[in-house]
């Protein structure tokens, strides 16, 4: 049955970033599908990613899943930025990424199996006249162009690496902006379905690059942004 396909019942998965957001819905959906999950919550521990890999598989065994979607946002003008601003956001967003994705690869790959979900961003992309976004977009961008080299280097080995390029979300980090109902209405009209995301529509996605159900795909970008700003 295709559903079965779906399941995640007996894996084990590591979701960083998952303390609210994105990174929770995607948590528990991995749960909700019977995944064993752990999580990585605080964004300063962002950078501790490859201690996370170790304990989650002292705890519940070798890793299947992993789930980078812990990052900030920086939206200063390019001229305001500082090198320290820069280097950190550099730091969770991409270093991070990398530094978990290495930490959890090393098992993956020696086991011959495992599937790695990277969050890039929509804005790396399809919005190109968003302004105040040089530092955040060449972040995220580095993790979508990451993702595509570590597919190839590892899917002869059994491993999947893929990514997710959220469009905006109603979530802790844009709680400000949709605030304002102008904003939200200017962000709505930029979507072909009209409307913010939810943090429930990214369950879906990340649940099929997880399972087998995707089982031949490896080094996709999945837009998750209801068409935003085509």
């Amino acid at each position: 049955m295709i559903l079965d396909r779906f399941k995640l019942d007996g894996k084990v998965a590591l979701v960083t970033g998952a303390g609210s957001g994105l990174g929770q819905a995607m948590a528990v959906a991995l749960a909700e599908a019977g995944a064993d999950v752990a999580v990585l919550g605080r964004r300063a521990e962002a950078l501790a990613g490859t201690g996370a890999v170790g304990e989650t598989e002292s705890a519940l065994g070798p890793l299947d899943i992993l789930v980078n979607a812990a990052g900030v946002m920086n939206g200063d003008d390019t001229l305001a930025l500082k090198e320290e601003d820069w280097r950190s956001v550099i730091d969770i967003n991409l270093t991070g990424t990398f530094l978990t994705c290495q930490a959890a690869g090393e098992g993956m790959v020696a086991r011959g199996r495992g599937s790695i979900i990277n969050i890039a961003t929509f804005l790396g992309d399809r919005a190109k006249r968003a302004a105040g976004r040089a530092l955040y977009n060449a972040s995220k961008a580095g993790v979508a162009a990451m993702t595509l080299a570590l597919s190839v280097e590892w899917g002869g080995k059994g491993v999947r690496v893929n990514a997710i390029s959220p469009g905006a979300h109603r979530t802790p980090m844009t709680a400000g902006a949709l605030s304002n109902p102008e904003a939200e209405k200017w962000l709505s009209e930029k979507t072909v379905l009209g409307r913010v995301g939810e943090p429930e529509d990214i369950q879906g996605a990340c649940v099929f690059l997880a399972s087998d159900a995707s089982s031949y795909i490896t080094g996709a970008n999945i837009f998750e942004d209801g068409g935003g700003w085509l």
